[in-house]
């Protein structure tokens, strides 16, 4: 697994603690069941692609449609900046919950989040790709309580070209556990790794199950 960070550093990838899987820490890697994980090590830009191709007709007008409405591409790792994260409960959707992805992340931690147990509520994130295309996006949570890990899974959120404005995903539903024993504080982390194996943000968020609003 291991493979050369050739990742430009920018304030997005320091803020969102943004690398290549292979300096992740062991824990995460048991944590997050990457350890066994292969990915692409010889990615290759779109721009680069494109460039290649220009003698083949057909195959520069499937690229035309399939980069229309497309930003600039460039000869770089995919970028992905996201901005929000937002916890909808499709029964009661005034209760939304809004966590800011850039500057909110401190404030949760001192606040968590109530999410009523056995409710069900599902996850929507908002957020922006730049450079090149993003193949293979994932989502890796873990839930961690006492420091003890009570969940885990992974979810496919799907490939991307860079566009300029806003790209919205839901991730699948999900019921909040219930009874007296699952209520109290927990600690989340999520983590989206694509298929070139670059950790485009990782983050600790906390939330609580309450047995009421």
């Amino acid at each position: 697994m291991q493979q050369k960070n050739l990742l430009p550093q920018t304030d997005v990838r320091e803020r969102q603690n943004s690398c290549t899987v292979d300096k992740l820490s062991e824990n995460d890697l048991k944590d997050f069941n990457l350890d066994n994980m292969n990915f692409n090590k010889k990615r290759q830009s779109l721009a680069v692609l494109c460039q290649q191709n220009q003698q083949d007709e057909s195959l520069v007008r499937y690229q035309k449609s399939i980069l229309e409405n497309v930003d600039e591409l460039k000869d770089e790792a995919p970028e992905v900046e996201f901005f929000l994260m937002e916890i909808h409960f499709p029964k009661y959707p005034d209760r939304s919950i809004s966590l800011d992805l850039q500057f909110g992340m401190k404030e949760n931690e001192k606040c968590p989040m109530k999410i009523k147990e056995g409710e069900e509520y599902y996850i929507r994130l908002h957020f922006k790709v730049k450079n090149d295309c993003v193949v293979g996006l994932k989502l890796y949570n873990t839930i961690k309580r006492h420091g003890i890990k009570v969940d885990s899974y992974e979810e496919m959120v799907g490939s991307f070209a860079p566009k300029k404005h806003m790209q919205i995903y839901d991730m699948e539903s999900q019921i909040a556990p219930s009874g007296f024993l699952s209520r109290g504080n927990y600690k989340g982390k999520l983590m989206f790794v694509d298929g070139d194996g670059i950790v485009h943000m990782q983050f600790d968020y906390y939330f609580e199950i309450v047995k009421d609003w």
